[in-house]
């Protein structure tokens, strides 16, 4: 009886743990609005690489190297200089289903269910790159 407990509490927490991440570990989407989504969660899970991985810069997905560890660095130090629930609201955003034709999309914040500021204020654009969409992040 007690290991059947101890099994259950193992799997509740795991189950707990698993709905805390999100979308976040998951690679870019065939829609606009899913991979903007998994890179928002993934933001506000403070899981900075998988966000970025999730972006392009000039053209290219962000996969490693310098463009990585820039990209990294970057969204970490905008994020700690956010208000500390403005990023963890992250973790709740629910982006609509875009109609995407061509290879470019911008997507209003304000169109974002669960977002605040400053990221209602603007507007997210992704390309697609190999049938998969990505968050383009400036390089300057």
């Amino acid at each position: 009886m007690v290991a059947k407990l101890v099994t259950w509490s193992v799997t509740l927490a795991a189950v707990a743990a698993l709905s805390l991440v999100g979308r976040s570990g998951q690679g870019p989407a065939a829609e606009p609005g899913e991979s903007l989504e998994r890179m928002l969660v993934a933001m506000g899970n403070r899981e900075y690489e998988d966000a970025c991985r999730l972006t392009a810069q000039d053209g290219a997905p962000v996969e490693d190297g310098a463009a990585l560890t820039d990209c990294v660095a970057t969204m970490r130090v905008y994020a700690e200089g956010l208000r500390p629930e403005s990023v963890q609201g992250l973790r709740q955003v629910s982006v609509p289903d875009v109609a995407a034709t061509g290879s470019q999309v911008e997507i209003p914040g304000a169109r974002i269910a669960g977002v605040s500021q400053p990221f209602a204020d603007g507007s997210f654009v992704l390309v697609r790159i190999d049938d998969r969409w990505y968050v383009v992040v400036a390089t300057s």
